[in-house]
């Protein structure tokens, strides 16, 4: 296997990376912390596993779906190239709120909330 490949594997986002239950859902928003910066919002909770595990939804007055699905989709991919630096053992639910839907712009706006909640090495 080439090192590309290996390092490829690395900012994949698996399912086993993923919050897929209502209840998992419901859990963090209840028991976590939360933070709030432009854009975003973290609930953050521990699950006790080695992992963090993250979903991404937005707000119901976003837009229309083809709006909430491209944000997403972009707020997912900045998520998935920072994976590799984010401590591990958390459920995260971020919440996506109206702004720009640009790569630059939703990178900084996770960049400055990953660190204000301290999920960076």
């Amino acid at each position: 296997m080439a090192d590309d490949e290996r390092s490829a594997r690395t900012f994949r986002f698996r399912k086993s990376e993923r919050i897929r239950t209502r209840r998992d859902i419901s859990r963090v928003f209840d028991e976590g912390i939360r933070w709030s910066g432009k854009g975003l919002r973290f609930n953050v909770r521990p699950n006790g596993g080695a992992e963090t595990r993250a979903v991404f939804v937005t707000v119901r007055k976003y837009g229309n779906a083809v709006a909430r699905n491209r944000a997403r989709r972009v707020v997912s991919e900045c998520w998935r190239l920072r994976k590799p630096e984010i401590v591990g053992g958390k459920d995260v639910v971020v919440v996506v709120f109206p702004d720009e839907d640009t790569f630059s712009a939703r990178s900084k706006q996770l960049d400055a909330l990953l660190r204000r909640a301290s999920l960076v090495v």
